[in-house]
This record gives C-alpha cells, structure tokens and sequence, in this order.
C-alpha cells in the first residue's frame, strides 16, 4: 500500500510535470514562436524543474521531520525520487505527443497534445483514486479539469502578451 505522503507526491510531480511541459507549448505556440524552442525549453524545463521539484519535496519533508521531531518512516530521498519520476514520466507526455503530432498532421499538434495532457491528467486522478476510494471518473475528471484550465490559461496568457509586444 502506498503511503499517504508517497501518493501526495506522485500526484504532484505528475501534474506538476504535465501542466509545466505543456505550459511551455502552449506559450510557444501562443505567441507563435518557432516549433524548435518547444524542444529546446520543453527538455531544459523538464529536467530542471524536475531536479528542482525533487529538491523541494527532499528539503520539505526533511523541515518537517525537523519540525515535529518525527520519526514516521518517511524517507526524504525516496520522496525526491518518487517526485523526480513521477514529474520526467508524466512530463514527458505533453512534448513526446506534440512531435509524434507534428509528424502526423502539423497543422492538428496542439490540439492533439492538448487531448494527450487531457487524458494524461484523466489517468494520474484515475491513479489517486485507486488510494483515496473515490470513483474513478470523478477523480480523473477533476485532475484533467483543473490543469485543462491551467493550460488553457497558459496559452492565452502568452497569446495575448505576444500580440501585445
């Protein structure tokens, strides 16, 4: 059985990495940037962020166990680990799907990574909700909303600045 603070972690690095990575597309395509800065900044981020994600959570459970002199079994390098895979596996996702899209049918690559971050987070709240007893299409249908939204948010945000500049 996964550990209440284990799965805290995975949900999120996983859609931390998701939402991060597509964030990157979406400003790129946004503000209608060359295609090549998404491969370039969508892995310097997805690497960076995830040593960075993987640092935090080591650091913060390291704080905690300080503060409350705790001794609960947690492990703070195997919170890192499981924050650093969990962010690089999920992603992942976004840029793998935008490239196999772009060979696919360029001008679809958005749309179709979008669905790909859709159905991504879908899996992930699929995944918490074999832990939490929530129904599956619940809890997949809230993770996707919530970083369907952030996304969403993202590439208009980054649209409306570029027409602005």
């Amino acid at each position: 059985m996964i550990k209440h603070i284990l799965l805290r972690t995975l949900m999120m690095g996983g859609t931390d990495g998701i939402i991060t990575v597509f964030n990157i597309i979406s400003g790129i395509e946004g503000s209608k940037l060359n295609y090549k800065y998404i491969f370039i900044l969508g892995l310097a981020v997805l690497i960076s962020d995830a040593i960075s994600m993987g640092t935090g959570e080591f650091i913060s459970v390291k704080a905690e166990q300080e503060y409350t002199k705790s001794k609960d079994n947690v492990i703070p390098e195997k919170n890192a680990a499981v924050m650093f895979i969990s962010f690089v596996c999920f992603g992942t996702i976004p840029l793998l799907f935008y490239f196999i899209s772009m060979k696919i049918n360029y001008k679809t690559k958005y749309i179709n990574t979008y669905i790909s971050v859709i159905l991504a987070l879908f899996i992930l709240g699929v995944v918490k909700s074999k832990y939490t007893k929530e129904k599956w299409y619940i809890s997949g249908g809230g993770v996707s909303i919530y970083g369907g939204i952030a996304s969403f948010l993202a590439y208009n945000i980054s649209k409306l600045i570029s027409s602005k500049l």
